[in-house]
């Protein structure tokens, strides 16, 4: 009798133990694994696909692309944008993970301007530029449109640390937004549009946005 009763408190022992294991097991996944903040492959591929906003200002639909490939310690960033308008476009990857819609419109303008995007796209987490392994080397060299195609490689490690001594986050690409902006330099915008440093309105009004998504 007394062996069966000792069974008895031990079966219920472990089923507690096991109970309590499961919802602490939960609990860890629901506080340190978040979509947003997946963390980072070592080897892998995202894309984004590029769909236009603020398209009636040159009346025409941006549309394109942007692809990550991570293979050891190299990473290639490809963007392509189908646009008329031959000028300087900025593009980077933003902390946020939405892309900006017509009710972030704040100031009634009709527009999306760069400081309205910033609100749900987030800080600019890596542009890209003419450098992707430093943000202050490539600075300001942005690829030319129209019909754009711009390919940079990088050293992962170069990549992520530069990255990281910026904004304090690991690479976690992963549901990160791309931007791309600017329209003609004779394109009619109100005083009202935003900008930044000393870039022009026309130059930092977002035209195109997407999220990135983990293919492989």
């Amino acid at each position: 009798m007394k062996n069966i009763i000792s069974l008895i408190l031990l079966s219920t022992s472990l089923l507690v133990s096991c109970g309590k294991d499961e919802k602490s097991s939960k609990s860890n996944s629901g506080v340190i694994r978040t979509p947003a903040l997946e963390e980072q492959a070592a080897e892998g591929s995202y894309r984004a696909i590029l769909r236009p906003f603020n398209n009636h200002l040159s009346g025409f639909l941006p549309t394109g692309v942007a692809e990550i490939k991570i293979s050891g310690d190299s990473v290639q960033v490809k963007t392509l944008l189908d646009d008329d308008a031959r000028v300087v476009h900025i593009q980077s990857i933003h902390q946020g993970t939405a892309c900006p819609t017509i009710i972030n419109d704040t100031n009634k303008d009709g527009l999306i301007d760069i400081a309205e995007a910033g609100v749900v796209s987030g800080k600019v987490f890596i542009s890209l530029d003419g450098n992707l392994n430093s943000e202050e080397e490539g600075a300001g060299l942005y690829p030319f449109g129209g019909d754009f195609t711009y390919v940079e490689n990088a050293s992962l490690s170069k990549f992520e640390s530069d990255a990281k001594a910026r904004t304090g986050q690991g690479l976690n690409l992963s549901g990160r937004v791309v931007l791309i902006h600017g329209v003609n330099g004779a394109t009619q915008l109100p005083d009202s549009v935003a900008t930044i440093g000393t870039f022009n309105r026309q130059a930092s009004i977002p035209i195109a946005c997407g999220i990135l998504k983990r293919e492989l």
